[in-house]
């Protein structure tokens, strides 16, 4: 097992626990305990969870066209790789013909065209009335860029797959990230922007009304707090080691040892 992976040391052994162990109604005591999520008022009671393997979310089709439409605004995340951009969508043929089947709501387009890949869920648990979408990090953090467009992050990515999907169902959804350090500057900059409203790039696709949505359906919280709630989870092999490493005192500026049993 690696150490250091969030899956497979928190995502998976706490969410399987929860789900052998929690009932019925966990998910929404989950949502009770996160920060940042409102408007999501009932999620009832759990109908599924897909966890042993990651749940993969294409692109939705108005941000595909949206990319293609604007590509000579789209920043690669490589700057030595805009002319091969260019390239891709040079055939105004085939361009096309891709916006129209886009704008039928279908992704069957020409794979050169396909300027963002699929986004992954670690935990995705579907209630009776609502999606909840699971992030878990550790030792990483959230993605801020992709391939094509610096300015589309992960979080913006799994907000609107998260909503895609419970739009399909007529549900509710959310996106919670579950973790264990102090967020980056990156990610408190990013879930301020959206919650606010001062940011909007990874969504210029997205309609203002839907954007003001989407800033109530994104939550944080720890894994500690959510091992708080349910104490047996420590008594878990994986989770030995929850809540050692390196914190980070902003007060100060300086990094400060915890629970290693020696003073600094």
């Amino acid at each position: 097992m690696d150490l250091l992976n969030s899956r497979t040391t928190r995502v998976q052994p706490i969410f399987g626990w929860l789900r052998a162990n929690g009932g019925k109604s966990w998910p929404a005591q989950l949502l009770g305990l996160a920060d940042g999520i409102s408007g999501l008022n009932n999620c009832g009671s759990i109908k599924k969870i897909e966890l042993e393997s990651e749940r993969s979310v294409l692109a939705t089709p108005a941000r595909l066209a949206w990319m293609i439409t604007n590509a000579d605004k789209l920043t690669p995340r490589d700057g030595s790789q805009w002319k091969k951009l260019r390239q891709r969508v040079a055939d105004l043929d085939k361009v096309e013909k891709a916006l129209a089947e886009l704008g039928q709501g279908r992704r069957t387009i020409q794979q050169s065209l396909v300027l963002e890949g699929p986004t992954h869920c670690d935990c995705l648990i579907e209630c009776e009335y609502a999606f909840i979408w699971i992030e878990g990090k550790r030792f990483d953090w959230l993605e801020p860029s992709t391939t094509w467009d610096v300015s589309r992050d992960q979080l913006a990515r799994n907000v609107e797959a998260v909503w895609w999907l419970a739009s399909a169902a007529a549900k509710d959804y959310c996106v919670l990230i579950c973790h264990e350090h102090a967020l980056k500057h990156h990610e408190t900059q990013l879930l301020d922007g959206y919650r606010g409203g001062t940011w909007s790039a990874g969504w210029p696709h997205i309609s203002v009304d839907q954007r003001r949505e989407f800033s109530t359906r994104i939550g944080t919280i720890t894994w500690s707090k959510i091992a708080e709630q349910w104490s047996d989870l420590h008594e878990l092999t994986e989770l030995h080691d929850l809540g050692w490493g390196l914190n980070f005192n902003a007060t100060s500026g300086r990094a400060i040892e915890r629970q290693f049993g020696s003073a600094l």
